[in-house]
């Protein structure tokens, strides 16, 4: 009798599993059990669809049901499996459209049970307009209920990716968007300074933010939402939708007595293999090992879930493929910023006690003088004591994801931030500066790990300022037009190149910050300083780039 291949789940991992499986062995016999009515859908490309940019619901679906079938593949919609018998190898559900009963044996099984949407525990989670966005299904209620006239305010419980994607969306049809986040700043995944660049972009694009703010209701009238409650705010909401992230969908494993992680996800060895003989896990219901710090995490992405996926398809045909781990390399678009990740951020890698310093540098994706070119804030991470590299963050205009995916194989590969430097990058003026933003950054940093010189962030020279203004001054090299425009509130002016006709004005005994724009000027500033004898000098991580705080215009007096 022919091996006989079950998967339960069909949107990412299962799919491809049960593809791979099949063209390793064609003899075998597989199906797919799916709950849903659809399968293999790009639940990442659902905003585009609500946004108007995928016109076409179809493009959503990357494999029909007969593409699959042309494949010998046999799906089973709107079937939920409810037990699985390990000892046995069954499984056993109910037909969800005539609810009849159905068994199952398998030879070899696949969970890719995926992820299900946080709902919150408040009063009104029953009114109407309420959405989350997890479902190609969601996506079709959600685009109804925005193209009503009749719904105007939008609030978006939660400032994670999802979330911010949407913001775009529907500011863009035309309604007022609120994002109401519980944390102190949106991008809870980030570092606060990238967070916030991206918060200050958004607000000029029309979207309020609203950040430590808990939801406490939603309240309605004739059974539609009107209102959401925060810890402070009383909103108007024609429409919610909740984006309060994901959690791993376990149960049917748990049922079954599978070893659950430390993450609270379904625990699996680098072969993608239960606790269970014969029985594989894959995708957003997976836990999985973090390549830098060699910890179980669980980061749910549809990439992830598409290489664990072909993982399990060579295993269950008695291949030795490895899923060695992830390093959550992740980038979303919202409005014309690109925002991408990987790695650690400075928070995650203090809280790992790896004493992480850091280089924000501006990121051009051109050569200064080539039409066109577009400008990312790249911050890149590295261990103090070794120089490893730790990890990295990107946003803005620019080509976010090339830097991004640079620093993502330099983790991989295990570099420090020499080897960073020396890396053989392309370039031309239409592709590149002459030298890549991330060669920058990893200069920065061993500039930073040579000792010359001190480095402050921004957030403790504002706390500086606030607290200790006596003892503490900010001095900022950038020339006067740009001053006009906007400086940081209680700083002194004086331009880089009028700085050592008037070393008088500052005081000696007193710790000096200086920042330009960006940083490299004001590194300039600060060796000047320093060889005319001020031992108190410190460099400004990432110059106004990296100030979120409050600014104002005017000239060069304090």
């Amino acid at each position: 009798m022919n091996q006989r291949l079950l998967v339960i789940g069909g949107v990412a991992a299962g799919p491809k599993a049960a593809a791979k499986a099949k063209r390793c062995a064609p003899e075998m016999g597989v199906s797919i059990y799916q709950e849903e009515g659809e399968i293999s859908y790009a639940g990442c490309g659902l905003p585009y669809y609500i946004g108007g940019l995928i016109k076409e619901r179809d493009k959503l679906i990357a494999r029909t049901v007969a593409q699959f079938a042309q494949d010998d593949i046999q799906i089973k919609k709107r079937h939920r499996v409810e037990e699985i018998d390990v000892a046995k190898r069954m499984v056993s559900g109910r037909n969800l459209e005539s609810g009849e009963p159905f068994a199952d044996r398998y030879d070899r099984l696949v969970l890719a049970t995926g992820a299900y949407a946080i709902r919150p525990r408040v009063d009104g989670l029953n009114l109407e307009n309420i959405f989350s966005l997890h479902s190609v299904f969601d996506a079709d209620a959600l685009l109804l209920t925005a193209h009503s006239p009749q719904v105007k305010d939008v609030a978006i419980v939660g400032g994670g990716y999802i979330g911010l994607e949407l913001a775009e969306a529907l500011t863009q049809m035309g309604k007022k968007v609120t994002i109401v986040e519980m944390a102190p700043q949106i991008l809870t995944l980030f570092d606060e300074d990238f967070a916030g660049i991206l918060q200050q972009y958004l607000e000029k694009k029309g979207v309020r933010i609203l950040t430590a703010e808990g939801l406490k209701a939603i309240r309605g009238q004739n059974g539609k939402v009107t209102h959401v409650l925060t810890q402070t705010q009383d909103l108007r909401a024609d429409a919610v939708v909740l984006s309060l992230g994901v959690r791993p969908r376990v149960d049917l494993a748990q049922k079954a007595g599978l070893k659950i992680g430390e993450t609270g996800a379904i625990w699996v060895n680098e072969k993608m293999e239960t606790s269970a003989a014969g029985v594989y896990a894959a995708g957003d219901c997976t836990e999985m090992t973090h390549l830098v710090t060699g910890k179980k995490v669980w980061v749910p992405l549809g990439s992830t879930a598409n290489k664990q996926g072909r993982v399990v398809g060579i295993n269950v045909c008695g291949g030795n493929a490895v899923f060695p781990g992830v390093l959550g390399t992740a980038i979303f678009k919202t409005f014309d910023f690109s925002v991408a990740k990987t790695g650690l951020s400075m928070k995650e890698a203090g809280r790992e006690g790896l004493h992480p310093i850091q280089a924000i540098v501006r990121g051009y994706g051109r050569a200064h003088y080539y039409p066109g070119g577009k400008e990312s804030v790249l911050k890149v991470i590295a261990e103090k004591g070794t120089g490893r590299v730790l990890g990295a963050q990107a946003v803005g205009e620019g080509s976010s994801d090339k830097l991004i995916d640079i620093v993502a194989m330099s983790l991989h590969g295990r570099m420090n931030c020499e080897d960073l430097a020396a890396v053989d990058l392309a370039y031309s003026p239409p592709f590149s500066p002459a030298l890549s933003p991330v060669i920058v950054a990893a200069n920065v940093l061993m500039n930073k790990m040579g000792g010359d010189l001190g480095w402050i962030s921004a957030s403790e020279v504002k706390e500086k300022l606030e607290t200790s203004p006596g003892n503490f001054q900010l001095l900022d090299v950038r020339d006067p037009k740009e001053v006009r425009g906007k400086r940081i509130p209680h700083s002194l002016s004086i331009p880089s190149e009028e700085l050592e006709k008037r070393l008088g004005e500052l005081d000696k005994n007193r710790e000096t910050a200086v920042h330009c724009f960006s940083g490299l000027r004001s590194y300039k500033a600060c060796l000047k300083l320093k060889h005319a004898g001020f031992d108190k000098i410190k460099n400004m991580d990432g110059g106004i780039l990296s100030w979120i705080y409050e600014t104002e215009k005017g000239g060069s007096k304090r």
